[in-house]
């Protein structure tokens, strides 16, 4: 009796320590196949934010990338949000781990997913071209592009080649779409922000007052301290939506005057501003967004940042309205809760089925 219990117990240990064993091995091998890098920036070089001209990235390599070396991958850029950085897709959205669970599973592809950083002192650049915080969309479309193509077995072509963010990087992938046409193919945006002027990123929020108030380099090193997002966010949508070169500290045009403590609109100034914004720009980049294999976005109706779920609509009724396909993927959640989900239900899928896995 003592023997038979004896080798139940350690039957039993065995088989609870096995799996945890295998995850713990799947794990430690998934990191092996995330890879950092530095990426010259030349379309960096410059600014007068003084971001630097050599950014980090990580790339995650397939299982059986080192296995096969004559094969190459299609390749998926993932463009994170404002204070964020590439580690909140290894570390807070799990994408590695997501990827090998479904390749594992055959419910993937194998692909080569880049990770690049997009951040500045105001947060972020918004993947956008601006004499004062840098090129950022040259430095993804150009600068890391040819870098991963040229140390990578990647395929190479645009077919073979998609653009994912969320928040400020779904901004970042829409303009990229709009205005870098011929570099990627499939595109789609998380919860992106900045598509319109509105709610909370309208002139009414008492942010963009205090914003335009900053007269030294203290205030705006108090606004860190304080982690008071909104002013610091402004002041990145300035520097990167309307810049200015010769304004003092800043570096930016704010489209309105102060006039005893209350904001007056420069109306030529303001129109100005709201035209750099997506959903002014459908029409005129109708042509490089119908030429997409695919284009997709997707917003929970519980967004805390409330001009998100608005502008989504209203870019995906401009989209319409120019009969521009796309998918739209409208659910209960806010910003950040469902991007885990989302990635593996909806979004990694159907990125894949519209990309070219051939020469």
């Amino acid at each position: 009796m003592a023997k038979s219990f004896f080798s139940k117990v350690v039957l039993t240990l065995v088989l609870v320590a096995f799996p945890s064993i295998l995850a713990a091995q799947s794990a430690t091998e998934s990191a092996e196949r995330i890879i950092e890098v530095d990426v010259l920036a030349p379309s960096l070089a410059g600014n007068l934010l003084k971001t630097p001209s050599v950014q980090s990235a990580a790339i995650y390599l397939p299982p059986n990338y080192s296995k096969q070396p004559d094969r190459r991958f299609p390749v998926i850029y993932l463009l994170h949000g404002i204070f964020d950085d590439y580690g909140v897709w290894v570390e807070n959205f799990e994408v590695p781990t997501i990827l090998d669970r479904m390749i594992s599973n055959g419910e993937l592809p194998e692909m080569i997913v880049v990770m690049p950083n997009g951040g500045n002192k105001y947060g972020g650049g918004y993947y956008r071209n601006s004499p004062v915080s840098g090129n950022w969309a040259d430095y993804i479309a150009g600068d890391l592009v040819k870098y991963v193509d040229e140390n990578w077995r990647t395929l190479n072509h645009p077919e073979s080649r998609a653009v994912v963010g969320h928040s400020m990087g779904g901004y970042g992938a829409l303009n990229l779409a709009m205005n870098r046409p011929g570099v990627f193919s499939v595109v789609w945006a998380l919860s992106p922000c900045c598509l319109t002027p509105k709610q909370d990123l309208s002139l009414g929020n008492d942010a963009w007052r205090r914003a335009s108030e900053i007269k030294e380099t203290g205030d705006i090193q108090n606004l860190l301290e304080e982690r008071d997002f909104y002013p610091i966010a402004i002041l990145g949508i300035v520097t990167a939506f309307s810049p200015d070169p010769d304004a003092e500290l800043i570096y930016g045009d704010f489209p309105f005057d102060i006039v005893q403590g209350e904001i007056v609109l420069d109306r030529e100034g303001f129109d100005t501003f709201v035209d750099e914004f997506p959903v002014r720009q459908v029409r005129q980049a109708r042509g490089a967004l119908r030429d997409l294999r695919g284009l997709g976005m997707g917003v929970g109706l519980d967004d805390q940042f409330l001009h998100i779920p608005t502008g989504t609509m209203e870019f995906s009724q401009r989209l319409g309205e120019e009969r521009i396909p796309h998918q739209l993927d409208v659910y209960v959640g806010d910003h950040r809760q469902l991007v885990v989900d989302r990635l593996e239900r909806i979004v990694f899928p159907w990125v894949a089925g519209r990309l070219v896995f051939s020469e």
